[in-house]
């Protein structure tokens, strides 16, 4: 029985270690968010697809750093000097990789062992999503990161979108400001789509995080990121997730909690609670889906603000742009009854109190609304 249990407290032991090893490979460094170069790898003159359109987007991003561009059939992109093989590049601190899977992990090591590079976002799509083949490539690149302490992004993601840089191939990019929210999401088309949804409601954002897979960054490691570098004087209170899995229930309910405690405000979409979705899931990100009961119950406990659909999650997001309300009586104000009274339903279901107007405050608002 004895050495029953001594077993026992070794692999706790062991799986402790394991975690806090895990914990310290998952980082998200200074080259990731404020890199002082990028390399692009796979860029090219047609920003119709997504090399071009990155390397757009980064020139229209105003980008201060030193900006490369690998391509094997091109001299210039852009109006940049193009090379045709990455051994030529200078040293760089940040690659975006744009090209065929399968060549994915050989320009991942090179670029950590040779160039220096501390930071990846992989946008390429073909690898856990798709079959064991593709799991095995991926596999492959997060051991190189793990092995050379880099930071890594994806695969299958739109890219990152910080105050520095647009790292990103899509189309329309937001304007970033302070006063926004900050967007992550383990999809990049629900990233899109929100962006495109927030632009019709004056919705702004400080960054947007389209972490792909998540195998190796997740939805927690940025939060624990945004959590243990929280400057309360510069960064934002509101922030808004996408999620279709989380490894690591704990560490999120621990750094959504510290950085609610802090001030700030989250709400998320948590996909997959069906059969069906958590199906899709698996096709989407080769992620094995979180079951739903337990999301609720890690919601509950940390705070976080549920949302079932893309127009609830920009709505909290607008929320959190406003200053606090403080107290529980509303007023409301409105051009047609029938909205005021399903207003006067949500509010008094929601524990706010809609008190009856009485008396000249009453009379004199009355003369002065049709």
């Amino acid at each position: 029985m004895r050495k029953i249990l001594s077993c026992q407290k070794f692999c706790v032991f062991l799986y402790a270690k394991f975690r806090k090893l895990q914990h310290i490979l998952t980082m998200i460094n200074r080259e990731l968010i404020d890199p002082a170069s990028i390399v692009v790898i796979g860029g090219s003159n047609n920003t119709r697809k997504p090399g071009g359109a990155l390397v757009h987007n980064l020139i229209q991003g105003k980008y201060q750093g030193k900006l490369y561009v690998v391509n094997p059939h091109e001299d210039v992109i852009q109006g940049i000097k193009s090379y045709r093989d990455v051994k030529d590049i200078p040293n760089a601190e940040l690659a975006i990789l744009v090209v065929v899977s399968r060549y994915c992990p050989s320009y991942v090591e090179y670029l950590a062992a040779e160039k220096g590079v501390k930071a990846f976002i992989v946008v390429s799509s073909g690898f856990s999503e798709l079959s064991e083949e593709g799991a095995e490539l991926e596999a492959k690149m997060h051991a190189t990161c793990n092995k050379y302490g880099c930071s890594f992004i994806g695969p299958n993601c739109i890219g990152l979108i910080t105050a520095n840089y647009c790292g990103a191939f899509t189309s329309p990019n937001p304007m970033l400001c302070p006063e926004g929210v900050d967007l992550i999401s383990n999809s990049g088309g629900m990233a899109l789509y929100t962006i495109e949804m927030a632009k019709a409601t004056g919705l702004r954002f400080n960054s947007v995080w389209s972490i792909g897979n998540a195998r190796y960054t997740g939805i927690e490691d940025v939060l624990q990121y945004m959590d243990e570098n929280f400057d309360p004087a510069k960064d934002v209170r509101g922030k808004i997730l996408y999620i279709e899995s989380i490894r690591d229930p704990e560490r999120l309910l621990r750094h959504a909690k510290s950085l609610i405690a802090k001030g700030c405000r989250i709400a998320a979409i948590k996909s997959g609670s069906t059969l069906s979705g958590a199906r899709a899931t698996s096709h989407h990100t080769g992620s094995a889906a979180f079951d739903d009961k337990r999301a609720d119950e890690l919601f509950r406990e940390a705070g976080i603000v549920r949302c079932y659909s893309r127009q609830e999650l920009v709505a909290m997001g607008c929320l959190f742009s406003l200053p606090r309300i403080e107290g529980n009586r509303f007023a409301i104000i409105t051009q047609a009854g029938g909205l005021g009274v399903i207003t006067a339903d949500a509010l008094s279901k929601g524990g706010m109190l809609v008190p009856e107007l009485k008396g000249e405050a009453a009379d004199e608002l009355l003369a002065k609304l049709h």
